[in-house]
Order: C-alpha cells, then sequence, then structure tokens
C-alpha cells in the first residue's frame, strides 16, 4: 500500500510538471513566453516544501536541466544550479516557511523568482547580449498570484486523499 502511495505521488508530480512545462513553452512569441509565471520553477519550490511528496535537491537539479534544455541555453546547467539553491533554501527553512502566512509565502515565492530573473538576465546579457524584454518581469507578480492557488489545489487534494 505504501509503495503504490509512493508511485502515484510520483506520477503525479511528474504529471503535474509536464503540464508546467507545457504552459511554460507555449508556442507564442518570445515576449509572452517570458511573461508568463515560472511554473516549473514555482512547482520545483512547492514539492520541495511540501513534506507529503519526495522531492529534493537532486529532482530540483534534474527539473532544472529539462529546463535548460527546453529553452536551449548554450550552457547547460543555469537552471539546473539556481533551480538546486532555492530548493536547497527551501528545504533548509521548510518548517519556517511553512508557518509563514500564504501572503508571506507568496512574498518570499516571488523574491526567489526576482532573483533567478536576475540571475539569468545577468547570464544572457553577460554571454550573447539578447534585447532586454521588460515584460519579464510581468512573470513575478503572476507567479505569487499562483502561489496561493497552488496551495489551495494542492491542500484540498490532500485532505480528501486522507479523509
Amino acid at each position: 500500500m505504501i509503495a503504490n502511495d509512493k508511485t502515484q505521488q510520483f506520477l503525479v508530480i511528474l504529471l503535474v510538471m509536464a503540464l508546467g512545462f507545457y504552459v511554460q513553452e507555449l508556442p507564442g512569441s518570445n515576449v509572452l513566453q517570458k511573461s508568463l509565471p515560472e511554473l516549473p520553477f514555482v512547482l520545483t519550490l512547492y514539492f520541495a516544501v511540501s513534506s507529503r511528496f519526495f522531492f529534493g535537491v537532486t529532482s530540483a537539479f534534474v527539473v532544472g536541466m529539462v529546463q535548460d534544455v527546453f529553452i536551449g541555453i548554450p550552457t547547460i546547467g543555469l537552471h539546473a544550479g539556481i533551480y538546486v539553491i532555492a530548493a536547497f533554501m527551501l528545504i533548509m527553512t521548510r518548517l519556517r516557511f511553512k508557518h509563514l502566512s500564504i501572503l508571506m509565502q507568496s512574498l518570499s515565492i516571488g523574491a526567489l523568482v526576482a532573483l533567478k530573473i536576475v540571475l539569468v538576465t545577468l547570464y544572457e546579457t553577460i554571454l550573447y547580449s539578447p534585447p532586454a524584454h521588460y515584460w519579464v518581469l510581468l512573470s513575478i507578480p503572476l507567479t505569487m498570484l499562483i502561489w496561493p492557488l497552488l496551495h489551495l489545489i494542492f491542500t484540498f487534494f490532500a485532505e480528501k486523499h486522507e479523509s
């Protein structure tokens, strides 16, 4: 029974991450893609904080590598490093983070997303200087709005599954 629960949790994580990658890489203009919420990053952070799911630093590394391959970054490992550091920070402060209000959690996730955007933009500017799109900053408030929805959806399913 326990192996069955772990298998179900693993399949749910795979399905949700695949959906997150699909939404992140929807066909459209480059500006539209950059302004979408950072779904793979937020899902990685949520699963790292949640104790119900078995998602750690290694899984965050794999998700970051998949993100690098999807985006086509010339140097693979940029997103993987960012995902690993952010997941490690949240895993180390998991109990403190869980006791924060949803608003404070959302603000801290917004800060992590802003840090990710700054690091990726710096890397792209130094390496191959793409045009700067300020639409990427729109993904920060959109990601902050998605965090409470993710928390509500997964909490609802966890409570429904327990009863």
